[in-house]
């Protein structure tokens, strides 16, 4: 109402609007009781009428937040809301159902939504974004409705919603979510036509088992996520022409045959297959052998031969249907997968041979993961993937040995690997300048190596020899083992070892120092564990950490081996210098090593400096060999520290195995321990960027920072 320029919104509190617009209850006895009061100023009454029946239809925004208490309406009341735009509302509770809904909406947003469908009547020309998460819709509307403005539909975990409607008008939807929707069977055919749609979220729709048979309308689609739909069987045979696809996640779902099309997706980065398992079906295992049985027992009182011919028939029949064939991921060839950045085939029963041969063929991938598998060996063509940075192997419990490595991996997870044999070859190929190997709880491998021929010093060696002349950064291993090889000259029972040095130690020959520790668990099975060394050289301290990741259990003792190139030491952006001093490591007389663990103890550690001649020969030379410019050697720490280094490192913190840059822990919550993302580029950080973020307050010694101890 316009009164002076002024105008007079009403304010609902607790109150029906809809009772005031007509004036009932209450608001009549009131309002007949001001017309006899004001028998001379009816005009003016009548004002407040109209302005209390119009002023509902003014409205044109509510947003209506209530994080703590929930609100009453009655779902009536928006009924007079004709020019209503905007509605964002949650927490309410309506007493009647939403009858009407402006057709002149643009947002709506109302998780919760309490009604099982919309009005029928809704029919908003301009709205782009519909909203309705956790709410009661069991469907949004029935046959055809035009929505040529909405672009966005979200119904997460709604868990009502049986059937997607028909999209055919709806020709500018650009993101589909219905995650969480667990009793969502059917997606409507009308989705592969929607050709402006670039993201369709159907994760964890449990009893999904239609999806569109064509998707070749779907020009733009760049994400399609089936994740966790576990009855869903089948792929559209033309899947190949999503050309702009980019992100496919099949995890979880009952797919054994994929369609050969895939091959086509040549703009796809990350595919999943994660716990792709078949089972046979115990229900139709019954219904068959009960029958055959019942026809084994009538025939064999009258004819044993033939009761013995359908019984062989019977068992050959068996071996087919629970044979791990018919559980296995079948996979065509993957050679047109140019952009394939990220692979999972995680937990999919793969057998020997089930993996591509042509796997090498994906020359941009970085990152795959094989764990939880069945085949005992790995296609040699994995070789020839230039690019691969990951590779995870956890718990392929039938693997016997590793192939040659590309030469640019960085790490590699094969934890739980109890038929592993042999990992010689892995770095016949190269290896990248940081490289961490993974081998927790591979307990063959112990049976061909000792003190006097241990694998990780042959690893270390084959490593350094192909490095001699760039100075690698680091390398670490870890297997199983509970003593210090011999190779290591200077080593000691318990925590602590050092070793004096002479005038000359740090020459032109000097690769680095090679440090060695072994390390019980407190407790059986025991997870996140973390390992580290500390090493103090003329007032300057160089620590580091690392972590078991918190899916692996360790029961036995282990071997951890580090190598730190003399890089690491001597370049001014890996040490940060306090009150702008850089003290030199030339005139260092010792060297003192302290190693440490969470949730373990040292029992043995060892130390040893790294010079060219001790990689001349494959053949491990013994402690009295190589290089002498050490021995052991007892005084006390450095007072105080000057400056302090932490080193970076690639490795695999969490269980999906992201790409990581700092191996000195985790630190996520700690501003000085923040580790860099990984990126899509290949070159490592440059020295100035790992510097900077590393953090340059000083801390005390022996203060942990997150997990890294300076």
């Amino acid at each position: 109402m316009d009164t002076k320029k002024q105008k007079v919104f009403p304010v609902f509190y607790k109150v029906d609007p809809s009772d005031i617009r007509k004036q009932r209850g209450d608001f009549e006895t009131a309002f007949h009781k001001h017309e006899e009061d004001y028998k001379d100023k009816l005009d003016k009454v009548q004002r407040w009428r109209s302005a209390l029946t119009q002023g509902t239809q003014e409205v044109k925004g509510i947003m209506l937040d209530k994080s703590e208490h929930r609100t009453h309406l009655n779902g009536r009341s928006f009924s007079s809301m004709r020019n209503l735009r905007l509605l964002k509302i949650r927490n309410v509770d309506l007493s009647e159902d939403v009858e009407y809904l402006s057709n002149e909406l643009r947002f709506l947003k109302w998780p919760e939504y309490p009604s099982n469908s919309l009005p029928s009547n809704f029919q908003p020309r301009e709205l782009f974004e519909l909203n309705l998460c956790r709410s009661q819709i069991k469907y949004l509307w029935k046959d055809m409705k035009a929505f040529q403005k909405l672009k966005t539909i979200k119904l997460n975990d709604s868990h009502y919603l049986i059937e997607t409607p028909d999209f055919t008008m709806v020709p500018n939807l650009e993101k589909l979510s219905l995650e969480g929707c667990t009793r969502l069977r059917k997606v409507h055919e009308s989705v592969g036509g929607l050709e402006r749609l670039s993201i369709l979220n159907l994760k964890r729709c449990k009893n999904l088992v239609s999806f569109p048979s064509n998707v070749s309308g779907l020009k733009l689609l760049k994400i399609l996520n089936l994740q966790g739909c576990s009855k869903l069987d089948k792929l559209p045979q033309n899947l190949g022409e999503l050309e702009c696809l980019e992100d496919l996640d099949l995890g979880g779902t009952a797919i054994r045959q994929v369609p050969s099309s895939i091959a086509r997706l040549i703009n796809l980065k990350t595919l999943s297959f994660r716990e792709c398992k078949v089972y046979p079906d115990p229900c139709l295992d019954i219904v068959v052998i009960i029958p055959v049985i019942v026809v084994i027992l009538l025939v064999k009182s009258h004819s044993p031969l033939l009761s013995l011919l359908i019984s062989l028939s019977l068992l050959r029949w068996s071996a087919r249907r629970f044979s791990p064939n018919s559980m296995c991921l079948l996979l065509p060839p993957l050679s047109g997968l140019y952009s394939l950045k990220t692979l999972d085939l995680s937990d999919c029963g793969l057998l020997e041979g089930a993996l591509p041969s042509d796997i090498g063929s994906l020359c941009s991938l970085k990152e795959l993961k094989l764990s939880n598998n069945n085949f005992f060996s790995l296609p040699e063509s994995i070789r020839e993937l230039s690019k691969l940075k990951i590779l995870c192997l956890e718990n392929c419990k039938l693997l016997r040995s590793l192939p040659e490595l590309p030469p640019n991996t960085i790490f590699v997870g094969a934890e739980d690997c109890h038929s592993l044999k042999d990992v010689s070859g892995a770095l016949r190929g190269g290896a990248s300048k940081n490289f961490a190997l993974h081998l927790f709880n591979c307990l063959k491998l112990l049976e061909n190596q000792d003190q006097e021929n241990s694998l990780a010093v042959m690893l270390l060696k084959q490593y350094l020899q192909q490095r001699v002349n760039c100075f690698s950064h680091q390398f670490h291993i870890r297997l199983p083992g509970s003593e210090i090889p011999k190779w290591f000259s200077c080593k000691s029972d318990g925590d602590r070892v050092a070793i004096e040095l002479r005038p000359n130690w740090f020459n032109d020959e000097f690769m680095g120092i090679a440090m060695c520790g072994v390390y019980a668990p407190l407790n059986n099975s025991i997870r996140q564990m973390s390992f580290g060394v500390e090493m103090s050289m003329m007032r300057n301290t160089y620590a580091f950490v690392f972590s078991i990741p918190s899916f692996i259990a360790v029961e036995y003792n282990h071997l951890c081996l580090f190598f730190v190139s003399r890089v690491m030491f001597e370049h001014p952006d890996y040490v940060l210098p306090i009150n702008g001093n850089y003290v030199s490591l030339i005139g260092s007389p010792c060297i003192h090593a302290e190693f440490f663990g969470s949730k373990s103890k040292v029992m043995k550690c060892g130390i040893r400096l790294v010079y060219k001649q001790d990689i001349e020969d494959f053949q491990e030379l013994s402690a009295a060999e190589g290089t002498t410019f050490h021995q052991n050697h007892s005084c006390s720490l450095p007072e105080s520290s000057t400056s302090w280094s932490r080193f970076f490192m690639p490795t695999k913190l969490e269980y999906h195995c992201n790409i990581r840059r700092n191996y000195s822990g985790s630190g996520l919550d700690d501003p000085y321990n923040a580790r860099p993302e990984y990126s899509d580029s290949d070159e490592e950080p440059d020295l100035a960027r790992k510097r900077r973020t590393s953090g340059t307050q000083r801390q005390r010694p022996g203060v942990f920072l997150g997990r890294l101890k300076i």
